[in-house]
């Protein structure tokens, strides 16, 4: 009797782990991620705009993207990536123009809800989200400054959406390249560090995966 039990209880268990195993085949997967860019921001200072500035950066992000699928349609992602952003600033008033070169080095942190509306091989995909940015350290003309994660400007958050395509390899491998567009949520404070009339701050970025499903 005891050894019966014993068969059966394992059968149970075996029973359950082989269906849990079964069931999460295919809802996780990671991608290696390159993603170019191009960041910019412009300003405005003043009640009257007393002056104004902008902020170009071209630069590359790499890292890695782990995914969860809900459905075959539907997936939340989760990437950390490092950036490194190079371009010029330009700042204007009354007095005149100062341009300087200014390198910035972040760590970003993408969530995203996809859609894949296709099963076929070949299958648009939308992603949409938030970006967190960490920029770590800022070079403006050779003169290099850290930043603490609390302070000013450091951690910025962006509202991103992304329209692309998903082709899948093989049945675990598959490609995605996706055109994204940021735009930062969180505005500097106003009298901090700078009276901010007008600012605006957005990335466009061509995301590209290479995605594993185990």
């Amino acid at each position: 009797m005891k050894n019966w039990a014993t068969f059966i209880f394992t059968t149970i268990i075996v029973s359950v782990l082989t269906t849990t195993i079964t069931a999460g085949q295919g809802r996780f997967s990671v991608a290696a991620t390159v993603t170019p860019g191009f960041h910019n921001i412009d300003f405005s200072l003043g009640e009257v705009d007393i002056a104004s500035g902008s902020q170009s950066y071209r630069g590359l992000s790499l890292g890695l993207t782990a995914y969860y699928a809900f459905t075959p349609k539907w997936s939340l992602s989760v990437g950390l990536l490092h950036s490194r952003f190079s371009g010029d600033s330009r700042f204007e008033n009354s007095t005149g123009v100062a341009t300087y070169s200014r390198q910035l080095q972040s760590f970003q942190i993408p969530v995203l809800l996809n859609y894949t509306p296709s099963s076929h091989r070949l299958s648009p995909y939308l992603s949409a989200g938030l970006l967190t940015n960490y920029t770590y350290r800022i070079t403006a003309n050779g003169s290099q400054t850290n930043q603490k994660i609390d302070a000013p400007n450091a951690l910025t958050t962006y509202a991103m959406i992304g329209i692309g395509a998903h082709y899948r390899i093989t049945p675990r491998l598959a490609l995605i390249v996706q055109p994204t567009a940021a735009y930062r949520l969180n505005k500097p404070a106003s009298g901090y560090p700078l009276n901010y009339t007008r600012f605006n701050d957005y990335v466009f970025s061509l995301q590209t995966q290479l995605k594993f499903t185990f």
